[in-house]
């Protein structure tokens, strides 16, 4: 079973298509997984802060509906289905975010767990930069089990974090659709009972003074 597992795993890992939105996941579920169980997760999540939704123009201004611009588009939630396989202490996974495919993978054990997944970015380059399209990250997880049923947690990550950009040009047919991309560290602390998660996130982007705060709430049945 682990090994049919693992390669599906594998297979979805290759075939891997362009998406547009990564955010760290869920690490209460990652932790809820039964032993030698699976689990299938469906959740969303709700960022606020500086969330960089905007627009750059680059084209002419003399007449508004021809402007050339682009369009910062991160959004401020988004929806997450995943499936998970855990052996005694090993983590497999898969899932999408919006429109990101992604896998997980990790070791996991009663008190401590370590994930880590990745993805693909719709592009390598736009104009004005260089962009590699490899999204993912790594996350420390330490949980206080206070029952079989109720869990406390605590997470640690580094990311890699990914958003769409729409190119507006002058022929709205033209557009176009890139990624941008941007490294954060952060912190979290999770409730979880049975199947449920809730989930709060701090998260500090690399590199520019933006900051921001997730709120998750996952169900996994398992």
């Amino acid at each position: 079973m682990l090994c049919k597992c693992f390669e599906i795993a594998v297979v979805m890992f290759v075939l891997l298509f362009a998406g547009c939105s990564n955010h760290p996941p869920s690490a209460a579920q990652f932790m809820n997984v039964k032993k030698n169980g699976m689990s299938f997760v469906v959740g969303g999540a709700v960022r606020t802060g500086n969330v960089d939704n905007r627009e750059v123009s680059y084209g002419p201004k003399n007449n508004a509906a021809h402007d050339q611009y682009y369009s910062y588009e991160e959004g401020n939630w988004n929806l997450e289905i995943a499936w998970l396989a855990a052996t005694s202490y090993v983590v497999l996974g898969l899932g999408f975010e919006d429109y990101t495919y992604r896998m997980f993978f990790g070791p996991r054990f009663q008190y401590l767990g370590l994930q880590g997944w990745a993805g693909l970015s719709p592009s390598e380059s736009r104009d004005d930069k260089k962009i590699s399209n490899v999204v993912g990250g790594v996350m420390l997880i330490e949980q206080i089990p206070i029952s079989e049923k109720f869990k406390v947690g605590f997470s640690e990550h580094i990311s890699r974090n990914s958003y769409k950009v729409i190119n507006h040009t002058e022929c709205c047919s033209m557009n176009e659709i890139y990624a941008e991309q941007y490294n954060e560290f952060g912190v979290g602390a999770y409730l979880a009972y049975k199947g449920f998660s809730f989930e709060f996130r701090y998260g500090r982007e690399i590199g520019e003074p933006r900051n921001r705060f997730y709120f998750m709430l996952n169900y996994g049945s398992f």
